[in-house]
């Protein structure tokens, strides 16, 4: 789903707003008909009193995604000092950190959700859910045709806007998997859907309406309570003994459906 759309910036380099429009483009056919998938562009965060403008923004179930489209093009170094500057006809013009840009921006951000939870998130079995442990991804997009030199960069979170959807995909994947694995994911941040929606809306500055949102999972509602019509059935005890005395072992062949109707077990029981 694109929640907002990429809007040109006059004001910034044709190569930076080619680049970023590149990975716009391939952020909506990627994800534009995912329910998974909330993108984001042209996210306004407020940092330390400045107002920082993150090109893109995936949320998605089981986290977050900020991507800088905007930055890396041309030549750039980075000095041993980690000083960036960029080379313009010859001149090597001092640019700011995005990595550490972005993750200031990460923390504000993550700050923001955690202080506004009870707006965003809804409860889960009578218990507040909660932002920790939510993973918040940076990704920085190279453009094409520029150059990247100098010591202590993180070239992992570089990539170029052919790689982007697929690693996103594959980090969606790999905590997906993680759900289903020793003691039920209970260390994997997860969504509700009309949570992420709600999410989204907060970020953006719209009216959270989850009446227009996906319908909540079963054990989800507003109080916490479960929402399921089924009736639990009465517990019993069964206790099997050995002909010679000690306990008993019910094997699997020797279990048969009852030909009773549940009103006669129900009668029985009691």
């Amino acid at each position: 789903m694109i929640l907002t759309e990429y809007k040109f910036r006059p004001e910034s380099d044709s190569r930076a707003e080619e680049s970023c429009a590149d990975v716009a483009n391939k952020l909506k056919t990627a994800f534009a008909e995912s329910t998974d998938m909330i993108v984001i562009n042209n996210l306004q965060i407020e940092v330390y009193d400045r107002q920082i403008t993150v090109d893109h923004a995936v949320l998605h179930t089981y986290g977050m995604t900020l991507i800088s489209s905007r930055t890396l093009y041309g030549k750039i170094e980075v000095n041993y000092r980690g000083e960036w500057s960029r080379s313009v006809k010859g001149r090597d013009i001092p640019m700011e950190n995005p990595i550490d840009l972005y993750k200031h921006a990460s923390k504000a951000l993550r700050d923001d959700l955690v202080k506004n939870v009870e707006t965003i998130m809804s409860k889960h079995n009578g218990v507040q859910k909660t932002f920790d442990g939510m993973p918040i991804e940076l990704m920085f997009i190279q453009a094409p045709k520029s150059g990247l030199q100098g010591n202590g960069i993180n070239s992992s979170a570089i990539l170029f806007s052919e790689q982007l959807t697929q690693t996103i995909t594959r980090h969606f994947n790999s905590y997906k998997k993680r759900v289903y694995q020793q003691f039920g994911g209970m260390d994997v941040f997860r969504f509700f859907s009309s949570d992420m929606f709600a999410c989204a809306d907060y970020l953006v500055g719209n009216e959270i309406d989850r009446e227009s949102y996906p319908v909540a999972q079963p054990d989800q509602t507003a109080s916490g309570a479960s929402s399921g019509s089924g009736q639990s059935g009465k517990r019993v005890i069964v206790r099997t003994k050995q002909i010679g005395g000690g306990p008993g072992v019910i094997k699997a062949s020797s279990i048969k459906p009852s030909r009773k109707k549940p009103e006669q077990m129900v009668n029985e029981s009691d």
